[in-house]
């Protein structure tokens, strides 16, 4: 495997000052073989208010996303190690959710680029519309707010297809069978940055919340089993 960046993959989706006020940890890690070129994992997770404080924040838990790819996301973002070498994960897992949306994206495309060429301006304006109601919608449903002292428990779900060679840009990636290879989560939480993405009246609603927090955290390391 080549050498990588760890600094740059890190700071990528762990960008802001760190937060004390919530702990992420991984329960369990656990996976089951469903076929001969298939390996489906499932990641148990927690998220705990350390405070005596209710407290919220915007995170969507419906799926978890690589590091390399999640700048400025508000989904919960994971690592690859390859002993102590991170792994770029991009192509390693197949998430059904990832699949969808970009399903999603690309049918979206092909209906602009289609009433472009009809010159349906007002289609292509109530398409626009639309979409940001919904990107508004998304984000506020992904409010979460924790008592004093309360855990969220979560369930994420990562498939592979048992292929060990991968490749991002020019970076050739092989998982060794022998190797030990381990597994974390990392998360943005941001309240400003998504000015540009909601409402002015639901954006007055975030920043005027008092108990919306911001920062990164990080959980511990766990070992994730590529081994036949």
């Amino acid at each position: 495997m080549r050498i990588i960046p760890l600094i740059f993959l890190f700071f990528s989706i762990c960008s802001f000052a760190q937060n004390t006020e919530l702990e992420i940890k991984i329960d369990s890690i656990t996976f089951i073989d469903s076929n001969p070129t298939e390996r489906k994992f499932t990641v148990l997770y927690h998220i705990e208010n350390l405070t005596n404080n209710p407290v919220s924040f915007i995170l969507n838990t419906n799926s978890i996303r690589p590091n390399a790819t999640s700048s400025m996301s508000y989904y919960p973002a994971y690592r690859l190690y390859q002993g102590d070498e991170i792994v770029n994960s991009v192509s390693i897992f197949n998430s059904k959710t990832a699949k969808e949306e970009l399903h999603k994206i690309i049918k979206d495309s092909e209906l602009k680029l289609a009433q472009t060429k009809k010159g349906s301006k007002n289609n292509i304006y109530d398409d626009i519309t639309k979409n940001k109601m919904q990107i508004t919608q998304n984000i506020l449903n992904s409010i979460i707010k924790l008592n004093p002292k309360e855990i969220k428990k979560i369930s994420a779900t990562l498939n592979w297809d048992k292929n060990r060679y991968s490749q991002y840009f020019d970076i050739e990636y092989y998982l060794n069978e022998k190797a030990t290879h381990y597994f974390d989560l990392c998360i943005n939480l941001m309240k400003e940055e998504f000015k540009e993405k909601v409402s002015s009246e639901d954006f007055k609603r975030i920043i005027e919340d008092k108990t919306i927090i911001k920062g990164w955290i990080q959980s511990d390391k766990m070992e994730i089993n590529f081994k036949e």
